[in-house]
C-alpha cells in the first residue's frame, strides 16, 4: 500500500522531471504545447508497463518460477513502445529535440540517483 506521502513525492518528481526536459529541450511555448500531451500519455503507458512487469516477477518468485523469458516480453513491450512514441515526438518536435527526449530522461534519471545517494550519505 501507497504511504499518504508517496502521492506528494511522485508529484514533486514529475514536477522536477518536467522542468528538467523543458530546459534539456529548450522547448518554446508552441513546442511545449504538443509534446506535453503527448510524453503524458507516452508516461502513463510506460508506468503500466512497470507496473505489469512488477506484477509478474512477483508472482514468478511467489511460484518458484524464472522470470527471464517474462522479462523478455515486457523488454520488447517498452521497446515498441518507446519507437512508437519517438514517430509521435517527430510530429510535435523538430528531429533534434525529439531524440534528445530519452536521452534526457535518463539523464534526470541519474541526477534524481546522485541526489539520493548524496542525502543519504549526509545521514550516514
Amino acid at each position: 500500500m501507497a504511504q499518504p506521502g508517496d502521492r506528494a513525492k511522485f508529484e514533486k518528481i514529475e514536477a522536477l522531471n518536467a522542468e528538467f526536459l523543458t530546459k534539456s529541450l529548450d522547448l518554446n511555448k508552441e513546442e511545449a504545447q504538443g509534446f506535453w500531451p503527448v510524453y503524458n500519455t507516452y508516461r502513463q503507458e510506460m508506468n503500466k508497463l512497470f507496473k505489469e512487469r512488477h506484477a509478474a516477477r512477483k508472482r514468478a518468485k511467489d511460484e518458484g518460477s524464472p522470470s527471464s523469458v517474462n522479462g523478455l516480453n515486457f523488454e520488447t513491450r517498452m521497446l515498441e513502445t518507446k519507437k512508437r512514441y519517438l514517430s509521435q515526438f517527430y510530429q510535435v518536435l523538430p528531429k533534434s529535440k525529439a531524440d534528445r527526449v530519452y536521452p534526457a530522461e535518463r539523464e534526470f534519471r541519474e541526477h534524481l540517483i546522485n541526489q539520493l545517494k548524496e542525502r543519504r550519505e549526509k545521514r550516514d
